[in-house]
Formats: structure tokens, C-alpha cells, sequence
């Protein structure tokens, strides 16, 4: 499946570039401290995309304003460069982990995408799931007979035990495997890990959904007790197992599947555009400001916020969660005032984290200015639930994210909101004329799985088993594992679009298969009508290299970004610019807290970031 996440289409913020455990200590801004496993696949508990009501077609026909942008952004990229060499230009490449990354082999599609850049960088789009799927996997099937083990967290609510569903041991029958699964509830998912990583009896694979930060001293655990997969997957060793090259080569690199020249996980693929952006409630903005009104600047901005508040009427111009990593909405205010996405590199090659430079502290005065202005929605510091209120037309603006996020308040604004609402993407806008105009882009990537130690026979049974879960959109393999078996998982409509039954996403897709291997992501969503001719040229144009700032970490590592100072003291930090933000504490206090969060982690990360790229360049 796809555009949903494979079952919740509020899954993951968009997120994906660093999971919690990177974002809280040193990453990027994409989940929350302690919170369930992605806030609940990261934004929701909404049913999957298959089961959503169909909404009037009307209802989210594609801004012209934002088509035209997209279009016209779109049409000067390159993608040539991106699509030789799967996509690496997003993210520079470890050269010490160059080597050990797999080729990248465009997927052999069985059916033709509506929209396709033929570019790793944008995801295909598909209006409707292909009819009459073909079967895709040739020879026989990929398992021996043996049992194979799995740790997973649950995304969702637990799925149909094994014992009494049907659809499971069709997948395990095809797959000529009894395939079982230790699946964890995601707020245990980090002690059960650590636990896990403790013992020696481990599963034959492993879900590391948090990435290198899941739990201390991961590349160690790797290193002694998990598969080298370099001999199997790296360069064009990956030809044997076809459905793992299809995966962009940036995914690989910016979510640490290599360690020090050797290749230990397999990486879970999304989309690029991150959690940065503003979003606007289109039925409030086209009355208040005027259809394809996009902001010339933040001072514009903030003219057309005074302009779309109405106080008295219960009605603010923006709101979002009060705390991290949200922080009132921060991350699109750094973006457009052009601080680094979350880590950059100075002008000696230096790493600089996001907090550190002027831009970011101004982003912050910024914000301070809108709460004291009363354009903020005054929930916002007590608020767990701000997109809620964003779909009941509380505020007209929010920061979120591309894709998933996305999906969660357009599809509730649509079926849930009385009488419906409508929205869509603001695309970037600088600060000033003097500020570069940028887009924060993820690592492509949510999670990765490791193997452990096995004999080469049996490394090669599980990644064929590996490959074989990732079978292309729009296949036989891919219509078993994502909506199961007809009729009594789902039905097709006359467009070929799977509806799932009342009992079909609890015994199909709440089996997290898709968490353990899946093919690239695909921008598909049958309960939005013209999903993804919408969001196909934005996308374009959100990843088009004359914008995009990708985070300067990705590839490598800092172990003190994960230690048992790094997430407080980044915490405590933000807890400061709360206080700052809402009047409490003057903007004169950012030094204090700067220098707070640089001598308790801060500046040691630097150093072991710079050790670390230092040691690439050797």
C-alpha cells in the first residue's frame, strides 16, 4: 500500500528522516519523547486508507495557485543526476560507507504509474490501484519451509492473532515459511528492544524503528551480533534481490544502514518533503485573503494572519502543539527564515546545529511577536490534539507535514468536518528578500530492520524473504500483503480500488508486514479523490535541488546525541524557548539556554560530528 502509511493516513508527520530518539537528541524535528510509536504510526489511530469513506471529487480539486508553483518550480529541476545514481543528491554520501551501499536499479514496474518523474526522488503516483493485478514473483517461493522470527512494534491495534487468521498463513503459504512475529505494543518498544539487545536469543529479524537512536550503542550491538550484509547487498550484489534495489539510495545512506564500511540494515522508504511547511484552511483564507494569495515574506505573513483572525468569532489565524518537536509551529518559521535543518555545515566545513545561528534565534523573536500579537490559537502551550481543531476551523493555519500528515486532516476534513473542510499546502517563502528561499527535506526513510548472525545459506533464505515482501505496487504479492484475501478482507470497486471489510484491516493490514520490508512508497490514496495528481507536482517541486536543505548529519554518527544528556538537555532547552515564545522570559534569555544545551551535549556532539566527517574525508 501506499499514501497511507499502509494503514493510518495521519502515519508518521511525514517523517521521516531521523525517528524520535535522533530528532529529540540531535535530529530532526519528527516525533515526541516517550510518546506511543509515532504518536500512533505518527499522527493518528485513523482507520487505513482503503476503508475511508470516498469524498466528493469537488471538494479537493487541486489549487491552480499551488499547481502553477509547483509546475513552474518542477520544470527546473534535474533530475537526470538524481535518477542515475538513485537519487543520492539530496544527501551527501559517507564515503567511508560509499562501498558497502547497495546499487540502486529502478523498480520493474508491472503497472504503469499516472505520474512518474523518473526521478528516486518523487514517488509515483497512482489514481487508482492497477486492475488485474499480475503476479510478480518469478520461481519458486522464496522460504525453505523453516521458521522465521520477527520483532516488530505494532503500529496499529493488534492485528488477528496467527492462530485464527486466514489471511496470514496465505502469506506464510506463499512465502513457504511459518513466519511469526513478536509484536510490541510501540510505548514498550524501546525498553523490549534494549531488553532484546541484552540476551542472546534473538529473532531472525529485527525491527529498529527509532533508527540509530532506537537504543544505546546500536552500532556495537550491530557490529557483534548482527548479519554483515555487505557481501549480499552492496554495489550490484542487490541484482539478486530486485525489490530492495528498487529502494532509492539515500535511504540507505541517510538512515545509517552502513556502519563504518559495512552494511547491517535494510531501510522502510518514504518520501522526502518533511515536517515544515504551512498548511492552510482553504475555505477561511480564499474568503479572508483571496484565492492563490501565497505570503511575499514574514512580514506579509503576519499582515495576513491579523487579517484571518477573528478572536470574537472563536477563530484564530494559526495554531499548533505547544511543546516539541512541534513548539508552535518552529519548524516552519526555521525553514523560512533559513536556519539549518537541524544540522548544517559552516563556511570552514563545520557542523552547526539549528539553534546555534541567528536565523533560528530570529524564527523564535518571530513566533514571540505572533503570540503577543493574539494570532495564535491561545490552546497551543496545553493542546496534545491541535489537528482536531485545525479540521473544526479553529485556526486557519498550521505548520505540518507533506504526505501523511497531510492525509490526516484532509481526509477528516472531508468525512468528519459538518460542514466539510478544505486545505492545502502553502508552498515555501523566504523571510526577506536578503533569505534564501528553502525546503527542509527528510532522509527518506522511517525505519530499517536488521538480521542476526546466520550461516550464508540462511541469509540468503531471509532476504529473499526480505525481497519478496516488497513486492511492487501493484501486484499479486502486493494485494495479498496489503489488503489480503477476497472477499473476506476486501472487495474492488469498478475502479479497481480495494475496499477492505469490516474484519479485512484487522487481519491484513494491521499485520505489519510493511514495517519489516515494503517497496518504495507510492503516493496512492483511494479515499481522497485526485490525490495524487494533486500532490504529484508539489512534490516535484519541493525536492527540486535549487531549495532543498537536507540535514548535514544524515550518514553519520554522534553517540552523544543519544546518550542520557543529549535528549533532557535538548528538552530543557526548548522548554526555555516555550517561555520565550509566550511572554514569559525575553529573548535576551537565548544565549543562556544556547550555552546551557552547548556545554551539557551540544558541543560535544559537534566534536564527534566533525570527528566523523574528518574521518570520511581521510
Amino acid at each position: 500500500m501506499a499514501g497511507t502509511d499502509q494503514g493510518g493516513p495521519s502515519s508518521e508527520h511525514g517523517v521521516t528522516r531521523r525517528s524520535f530518539i535522533r530528532t529529540a537528541a540531535g535530529g530532526a524535528i519528527v516525533g515526541a519523547v516517550g510518546l506511543p510509536l509515532l504518536l500512533d504510526a505518527c499522527g493518528g489511530t485513523a482507520a487505513p486508507a482503503s476503508s475511508a469513506a470516498p469524498a466528493s471529487s469537488a471538494a479537493v480539486k487541486a489549487s491552480a495557485s499551488v499547481a502553477a508553483q509547483a509546475s513552474s518550480a518542477a520544470a527546473s529541476a534535474a533530475p537526470s543526476a538524481a535518477a542515475s545514481t538513485g537519487g543520492t543528491v539530496v544527501a551527501g554520501i559517507n564515503p567511508v560507507n560509499a562501498k558497502a551501499l547497495p546499487t540502486y536499479f529502478a523498480p520493474k514496474l508491472l503497472a504503469q504509474p499516472d505520474y512518474n518523474a523518473h526521478d528516486p526522488r518523487v514517488t509515483l503516483g497512482y489514481n487508482h490501484y492497477p486492475k488485474n493485478p499480475q503476479k510478480s514473483w518469478q520461481g519458486p517461493p522464496p522460504g525453505t519451509g523453516s521458521t522465521v522470527t520477527a520483532f516488530v512494534a505494532n503500529y496499529y491495534p493488534p492485528p488477528t492473532p496467527y492462530v485464527s487468521n486466514p489471511t496470514w498463513h496465505a502469506v506464510n503459504k506463499a512465502m513457504n515459511s511459518d513466519f511469526q512475529m513478536n509484536m510490541v505494543a510501540g510505548a514498550d518498544y524501546r525498553l523490549k528492544l534494549g531488553t532484546l539487545m541484552a540476551g542472546n536469543d534473538l529473532p531472525d529479524l529485527m525491527h529498529i524503528f527509532f533508527g540509530i537512536g532506537a537504543a544505546a550503542n546500536l552500532p556495537d550491538f550491530f557490529k557483534a551480533k548482527c548479519q554483515d550484509l555487505t557481501p549480499y547487498l552492496s554495489g550490484d550484489n542487490i541484482k539478486n534481490y530486485p525489490n530492495l534495489a528498487a529502494i532509492p539510495t539515500y535511504a540507505w545512506n541517510n538512515s545509517d544502514c552502513a556502519i563504518d564500511g559495512q552494511l547491517f540494515q535494510w531501510p522502510i522508504h518514504r518520501y522526502l518533503p518533511g515536517l515544515s511547511y504551512f498548511f492552510k484552511n482553504t475555505d477561511i483564507w480564499d474568503a479572508k485573503i483571496g484565492k492563490n494569495v501565497v505570503p511575499k515574506d514574514a512580514a506579509d505573513l503576519k499582515k495576513i494572519m491579523l487579517q484571518l483572525n477573528d478572536p470574537k468569532g472563536g477563530q484564530w489565524a494559526i495554531g499548533n502543539v505547544g511543546t516539541f518537536p512541534f513548539s508552535f509551529g518552529m519548524p516552519g518559521f526555521a525553514m523560512m527564515f533559513g536556519a539549518p535543518n537541524n544540522w548544517g555545515l559552516d563556511a570552514s566545513g563545520q557542523f552547526v546545529k539549528d539553534i546555534e545561528t541567528p536565523e533560528y534565534k530570529a524564527a523564535v523573536a518571530y513566533a514571540a511577536d505572533l503570540w503577543k500579537s493574539g494570532v495564535m490559537w491561545p490552546d497551543d502551550p496545553s493542546t496534545k490534539d491541535s489537528r482536531t481543531n485545525f479540521v473544526a476551523k479553529k485556526f486557519a493555519m498550521s505548520v505540518e507535514g507533506f504526505g501523511n500528515s497531510w492525509n490526516d486532516f484532509w481526509l477528516r476534513g472531508l468525512t468528519q468536518a459538518n460542514p466539510p473542510s478544505h486545505f492545502d499546502i502553502i508552498m515555501p517563502f523566504a523571510a526577506d528578500a536578503k533569505t534564501k528561499l528553502q525546503g527542509y527535506i527528510t532522509g527518506g526513510y522511517i525505519s530499517t530492520n536488521v538480521m542476526k548472525k546466520a550461516s550464508p545459506d540462511r541469509v540468503r533464505e531471509l532476504l529473499r524473504i526480505v525481497d519478496w515482501l516488497a513486492p511492487p505496487f501493484g501486484s499479486q504479492e502486493d494485494m495479498l500483503l496489503s489488503y489480503g484475501l477476497t472477499p473476506a478482507d476486501y472487495t474492488v470497486d469498478s475502479n479497481g480500488d480495494p475496499q477492505l471489510t469490516a474484519s479485512g484491516k484487522n487481519r491484513s493490514q494491521y499485520v505489519p508486514w510493511q514495517y519489516i520490508s515494503a517497496h518504495p512508497y507510492v503516493e496512492y490514496y483511494p479515499g481522497i479523490p485526485n490525490y495524487a495528481g494533486h500532490l504529484f507536482p508539489i512534490e516535484k517541486a519541493l525536492v527540486d535541488p535549487k531549495i532543498t536543505v537536507a540535514d548535514a548529519s544524515l550518514g553519520y554518527y554522534a553517540p552523544s546525541a543519544y546518550s542520557g544528556t543529549g535528549v533532557p538537555a535538548l528538552l530543557s532547552f526548548f522548554d526555555g524557548i516555550t517561555q520565550i515564545i509566550l511572554g514569559h522570559k525575553s529573548i535576551s534569555t537565548y544565549g543562556s539556554l544556547l550555552s546551557d544545551w552547548q556545554n551539557k551535549t551540544g558541543n560535544q556532539q559537534k566534536k564527534e560530528y566533525n570527528a566523523a566527517i574528518q574521518k570520511a574525508k581521510k
